[in-house]
Order: C-alpha cells, then structure tokens, then sequence
C-alpha cells in the first residue's frame, strides 16, 4: 500500500522547507491549482502527516541530554511511557534494543537546570531503573527546529513526572527553572 504519491512527496518536502507556504505557491510549484493542493495536503493531515512549529534550541541556547535507561519489567516500561509522554521537556521518546529499552531525549535551559532535571526527575530516577547512561549534546544540526511541548498556562503544582518543584533542593537554591508545566517555572518557556 504506498501512502503517498510523487505529489503528495513534493507536498511534504516543500513543507519541510517553509511549513508556512501558502496554498497557491505550492500549487504552482506543482503545477496543479490550490484546491488541488488543499484536498491532497488535508488528506495527508488525516493520514500521515503534521504540520506543526519547531523551535530553534540553538537561539534559545537550550541544553540537550539523551537520557538511556534500562527499565525492568515491560509493565514499568509501558508506566513510564505513559508518565514522561506528558513530560514538557522531553521531545523524543522511545524504546529500543540492546543494553538499554528506553531512550529519551530532553532538553534544558541552563547547564544547573540540566543537572537537576537529570538527577531529580529525568527517567532514570525513577523506580524500576536498574542503570542508565546520559549523554549530554550539543544543538541538533538536524533536524534544526525541535518540537518542543510549549505550556501556556502554567497551573499544575506537581511536574508530571510528580515531582513539586516548590519542594525541590535545587529549585530553591535557584539551581533549577522548574517544571514548564507548573506554576513554578521561571523559564522563557
């Protein structure tokens, strides 16, 4: 079964260059007209693709860790899936083989935020870790833009992950900006 056609192809590629092209410039880089365009990128919509906003890490100046653990037992894995998918600073997340089954990758403000999210309330100090490793990285070179979850109001008391970041050591030495879902949060997020 092929999800897309050599149009619908172009569709997406000329979208991941500017996502915000309009109808008519894609149908005329396509030779086909707007409402052409507009049936084909809706059904993509419906079946395969999303259009969504990327910040760039870089500008932010944003820190990044990829955060490898191994998690005992698949019903703990499948409850930390479930736990850290609501988590605003994670921006991929997935299971995997080998020495390690769940990969995430999160990022930070600042080098001290980076230290107490990895620490405090990243997945592996959660209960069911038997290891895990953290690699700390720079700005992506691809993909540029991240998707990163934005939070516009801020009323949790507790981080999804549980954690009070008003009750936090770090938090209140100023070592962490705080949970972007909380109240709590200091950050430009």
């Amino acid at each position: 079964m092929t999800l897309m056609d050599e149009i619908d192809k172009k569709i997406v590629s000329l979208l991941q260059e500017d996502g915000r092209i309009s109808l008519i410039d894609l149908g005329k880089r396509l030779g086909l007209s707007h409402v052409s365009v507009r049936k084909r990128l809706m059904k993509l919509c419906d079946d395969l693709i999303r259009v969504a906003a990327g910040l760039d890490v870089e500008k932010l100046g944003f820190r990044i860790a990829i955060v490898n653990a191994e998690v005992e037992g698949h019903k703990r894995l499948a409850e930390l899936l479930e736990k850290f998918s609501k988590c605003p600073r994670i921006f991929f997340m997935t299971t995997t083989t080998g020495a390690y089954n769940l990969m995430t990758m999160m990022i930070a403000e600042d080098a001290d935020t980076l230290n107490a999210i990895i620490e405090i309330c990243s997945v592996r100090a959660q209960k069911g870790i038997r290891r895990s490793e953290v690699i700390i990285g720079e700005p992506p070179i691809v993909p540029k833009y991240l998707p990163i979850k934005i939070i516009a109001e801020k009323t949790l008391e507790d981080a999804p992950c549980g954690i009070n970041c008003g009750k936090c050591i770090r938090y209140k030495q100023r070592k962490c900006l705080g949970c972007p879902a909380t109240r709590y949060y200091r950050g430009p997020l």
